[in-house]
């Protein structure tokens, strides 16, 4: 009989893990990219981790019995079960598949697709830290329809045709959802959770960085962390990777005025509204 290999030692521990999380096109490759170099982390790039067990919430949502049936391995009566069973799951998976530790201060898990379980992860992995990134969300959806369009970078790995509409609204669907993810993180990890503001990121790199450090557990090297983002800065992309249609493409804060249709920021602001005032967006033209 064939038996599996024992994981590789040296690998990260549970405290020294950081998920970052965020809707797509809000940011999170910038910002990882300034918390790896900057404190010398390990990137485990976009894992798809989180789509695995994306099927938690669509069946809460449309099979909500299932959870009360014992026999559902995630049911609620199995909650102390399956909560144990998934944080074996993640350190083994990370032990073996993340690389070792040695010479890195810990590991950054980019998971921006795995957002709408941001709050699942955190409560699995109760010594983990968790960054949000958080973006206008106009200015996410601007950035989307831009990168699907046709003959832009995303429409290349793509199948589905490009529907503006369709993109517009499962982003508002994303949106409304990613509401309870925060609040389900402020319950679930508080005190090891920190949101990142994109447009603050954008006004003082070095500040939102540096408060957000603590709460991530990364010991402050000035000067390192200085060397990041300037590396890493827009301005420092040549202009021929960036730009509509690229994976870089603007930076710009507020762009979605331009951008969006009447139509569209109508859609968005009646129902996205109270979400984006809570975050401290002004709706409208404000």
């Amino acid at each position: 009989m064939s038996s599996f290999p024992s994981p590789p030692r040296g690998g990260f521990r549970e405290d020294r893990v950081i998920w970052l999380f965020g809707h797509p096109r809000s940011g999170t490759t910038w910002l990882g990219r300034l918390l790896t170099d900057g404190f010398g982390l390990q990137m485990w790039n976009e894992p798809y981790l989180g789509q695995v067990f994306g099927f938690v919430t669509q069946l809460r949502r449309n099979e909500p019995a299932r959870f009360d049936d014992p026999t559902f391995w995630m049911s609620d009566r199995q909650r102390d079960a399956w909560r144990a069973s998934l944080n074996t799951f993640l350190n083994d998976v990370i032990a073996r598949q993340a690389g070792p530790a040695k010479g890195r201060s810990g590991l950054l898990i980019k998971e921006p697709n795995g957002t709408l379980n941001a709050s699942l992860f955190a409560e699995v992995m109760p010594q983990a830290r968790i960054v949000f990134m958080l973006r206008d969300p106009r200015d996410v959806i601007a950035s989307l329809l831009d990168a699907r369009k046709p003959g832009s970078w995303m429409a290349e790995r793509v199948t589905a045709e490009f529907d503006r509409d369709a993109i517009v609204n499962g982003s508002i669907r994303r949106f409304l959802r990613i509401g309870e993810v925060l609040e389900e993180l402020a319950a679930v990890a508080e005190g090891r959770v920190v949101i990142v503001g994109y447009e603050a990121l954008r006004a003082d790199a070095e500040a939102e960085v540096r408060r957000a450090a603590p709460v991530l557990g990364l010991d402050w090297d000035q000067a390192r962390v200085r060397g990041a983002i300037d590396r890493h800065s827009y301005e420092r992309i040549p202009d021929d990777r960036k730009g509509p249609g690229k994976f870089v493409r603007t930076a710009k804060v507020g762009g979605w005025r331009d951008e969006l249709t009447d139509a569209e920021q109508r859609r968005i602001h009646r129902k996205l509204g109270q979400f984006l005032e809570s975050q401290g967006y002004a709706t409208g033209d404000g």
